[in-house]
């Protein structure tokens, strides 16, 4: 953490009675790691579903319906991750919920 909230972020973990970050345990420190590249990769795994849709300019076998919830459950999540700072869940909610919204527009385009 080298934003300058770093102490903030260790006061509030010690006051909230939360687990360090980076944990001392090394495996716990590998998973708070993998989370990492976790939140960057699940946007990434929905640009071939965009690809193909704009490709084909085919929206037959997506719901419209499904992908609009997507969409609003995403951006709960970013919202969830702005009240609680955390910046990760914010972060990738937010990269998902861009993805979906394109999605959405190629939909009620290509329908």
């Amino acid at each position: 953490m080298d934003n300058g909230l770093h102490h903030h972020e260790v006061r509030k973990r010690l006051y909230e009675n939360l687990e360090p970050y980076p944990h001392p345990v090394p495996l716990k420190r590998f998973f708070d790691r993998l989370m990492y590249v976790a939140a960057l990769a699940a946007p990434l795994v929905l640009l071939p579903q965009v690809l193909t849709l704009y490709q084909s300019k085919d929206a037959s076998g997506l719901s419209l319906v499904t992908w609009s919830f997507l969409t609003l459950i995403n951006a709960l999540w970013v919202m969830y991750g702005a009240i609680h700072k955390e910046r990760l869940i914010m972060t990738s909610a937010f990269l998902i919920c861009m993805i979906d919204i394109v999605i959405v527009t190629g939909i009620l385009l290509y329908r």
